[in-house]
């Protein structure tokens, strides 16, 4: 489901609606948009239940900290071998930026197009630090993040109720991968 809002007599009304049907038409999807309203009550109140005891902290945060400690591990290795790549690029360039002067004709064109390769390498693997820097500065925001919804979690109800709508809804993008909605067999009304 994603999240849409329309404005009818300047007051603006917020649901969910399929997202079958936004990416394939009405075809694809029949159902009709949930508000938003009683729709996040519904997955606000099950988070309530789930977060009761405290261990769904303890547990997302253990699930948070081992993929940022993962990727924290995999941007270091690369890291780590970057420096290499850039000393050893920048020496073979500047061994083919001397050895230019020495050669003429094919020879020097033979030079030059090493030298192109060489310099290549060497932007790509400045280009790829400079990435891994920002990844691992990212990796800061998430471990605050990590921190940020495991504390939210361990008193979600009080915390939920004094949350501002955005950080609402950053919470729930946070911790609900998905909401399905099925309708009842009985009725053309959809269950929460």
């Amino acid at each position: 489901m994603c999240p849409g809002s329309t404005t009818k007599n300047g007051k603006v009304y917020r649901f969910y609606r399929c997202s079958k049907r936004d990416k394939h038409g009405k075809e694809a999807c029949r159902a009709r948009a949930l508000p938003a309203g009683a729709l996040e009550d519904f997955v606000a109140q099950r988070i309530t239940t789930a977060t009761a005891d405290g261990t769904l902290a303890v547990h997302v945060k253990a699930a948070l900290d081992a993929r940022i400690d993962g990727k924290r591990k995999a941007i270091e290795k690369i890291r780590a071998d970057l420096p290499g790549r850039v000393a050893a690029a920048s020496v073979n360039a500047s061994k083919y930026t001397e050895e230019l002067g020495k050669f003429e004709g094919r020879a020097r064109e033979l030079v030059e197009a090493k030298l192109r390769a060489e310099t290549d390498r060497l932007v790509a693997a400045e280009r790829q630090l400079a990435e891994t820097e920002r990844d691992r500065l990212d990796l800061e925001v998430a471990d605050a993040e990590a921190k940020w919804i495991a504390d939210a979690l361990r008193d979600f109800a009080r915390i939920w109720t004094a949350m501002t709508p955005e950080n609402q809804g950053r919470l729930l993008r946070a911790l609900v991968a998905a909401v399905r909605v099925r309708r009842r067999a009985a009725s053309s009304r959809s269950s929460w």
